[in-house]
């Protein structure tokens, strides 16, 4: 049985990326549908920004002469609209804010400024800037200019200044297509009334939530049986969600990745030609996992088994399936892990790794961790209030409260 780190396993699972064997797809969609979508390629600026001078404030644009206090007004433009004609010594233009300044006006002076003799002449202030209240063209953006780097997400500020470039259509990554899978005959739809010794399907919905809230595209959910003869019936079912769905980059599972007679998605999974990468992880709680890879015709499917406990399923989520679901994704900033100050004291040595969920939280200018000590592996409610992952790394004595520990947000996806 492969039993690897949390560290070595994820290595494992994603060295497809570092090794250049998986390239991750780009497709082009309209500019309204590229929020939370990841940028595929570098944006270039299209133009200049302003892509004209344009005035800053309300007032009139004026060729400015020293000497000149009084200006005669020949026309009014807002914004959008373009002054046709050209101003001599002494002429001006009433414009408003954002409007295309006359090539031949240097010059703003604000409305309140401004004295009105009449409707068509008006004095300016004796000190007057040449250039003032003038945005210049490509003040902000020059053309060529690189906008964003491949990788970013694309949140509103992002898809507004390409949409400021012009950019109609965006080349994004493809979303992961993912399956989920949950597995026993305990476990029934919350839909149903609960039968003596059964579970309501958690795991589905957890699993299902959390993949949207990251964007990942859900393609396909299943529940598998694993009373016994069952396996052939399961690996059918899978094999033609994988042909029917295709591509699918990603089969999540929960439960049957123990040592018990009735864990028997490692069979599905090698069976369906997975390449298997581990069978155990040296961490508590989520130490019974699965992870391979199956191959074909240039194409992988990552195949993660989970446990079938929810905390114990999530830590696994957080730790080894959302940094591949990242890479998947095109993003370039992953999430990680920051230092912590632990808000109590910790002196349950254990010989592996142990990850609590816990609170982060900040105080008198740090951040603290504060641990639920009392999680469970089965557990749903640790779940509901947690924001982060703890580690407490294996063979730690006792750890004092203020000791600096790795912690994994979850605030990123989860308030």
């Amino acid at each position: 049985m492969q039993v690897v780190s949390v560290e070595e396993g994820l290595q494992l699972m994603e060295s497809p990326f570092i090794d250049s064997e998986y390239r991750v797809e780009v497709e082009s969609v309209s500019i309204g549908q590229a929020y939370g979508r990841v940028l595929g390629a570098t944006a270039l600026a299209k133009m200049n920004y302003p892509p004209f001078r344009k005035s800053a404030m309300d007032g009139i644009a004026i060729r400015y002469t020293p000497d000149t206090r009084t200006y005669r007004i020949v026309d009014t433009i807002g914004a959008g609209e373009v002054f046709q004609g050209q101003l001599a010594l002494g002429e001006g233009i009433h414009i408003m804010t954002g409007a295309m300044v006359p090539s031949t006006a240097d010059t703003v002076v604000v409305k309140e400024a401004l004295t009105w003799i009449h409707e068509t002449e008006v004095t300016v202030p004796s000190r007057i800037e040449v250039g003032q209240h003038i945005i210049l063209e490509g003040e902000d953006i020059q053309i060529g200019q690189e906008l964003l780097s491949a990788g970013t997400v694309l949140g509103a500020e992002q898809v507004g200044i390409l949409a400021g470039q012009g950019y109609g259509e965006v080349l994004v990554y493809r979303k992961p297509r993912v399956i989920v899978l949950t597995t026993g005959r305990e476990v029934q739809d919350p839909a149903e009334p609960l039968r003596e010794g059964h579970i309501y399907n958690s795991n589905r919905y957890l699993l299902e939530g959390t993949l949207h809230t990251l964007g990942v595209d859900v393609v396909g959910v299943a529940h598998l049986s694993d009373a016994p003869g069952t396996v052939d019936d399961n690996i059918a079912t899978v094999q033609h969600m994988l042909d029917t769905l295709s591509p699918v980059d990603m089969i999540i599972s929960t439960g049957g990745v123990s040592v018990g007679n009735y864990d028997t998605m490692p069979e599905l999974y090698e069976r369906l030609g997975a390449v298997t990468l581990y069978r155990r992880l040296h961490m508590r709680p989520g130490a019974a996992s699965f992870g391979g890879i199956i191959r074909t015709q240039g194409h992988a499917t990552w195949c993660m088994g989970l446990s079938g406990n929810p905390t114990a399923a999530m830590n696994q989520f957080y730790l080894l399936v959302l940094p591949v679901l990242e890479s998947l994704s095109g993003r370039t900033v992953m999430t990680s892990w920051i230092e912590c100050h632990l808000g109590e004291i910790v002196d349950r040595k254990h010989p592996l790794d142990r990850y609590y969920q816990g609170q982060i939280r900040y105080e008198a200018g740090s951040y603290w961790a504060y641990p639920n000590l009392g999680m469970t592996s089965g557990g749903l409610k640790s779940l509901s209030i947690a924001n982060g992952l703890i580690k407490i790394p294996g063979n730690s004595g006792e750890l004092e409260k203020g000791t600096l520990v790795q912690v994994l947000p979850f605030s990123r996806y989860k308030e």
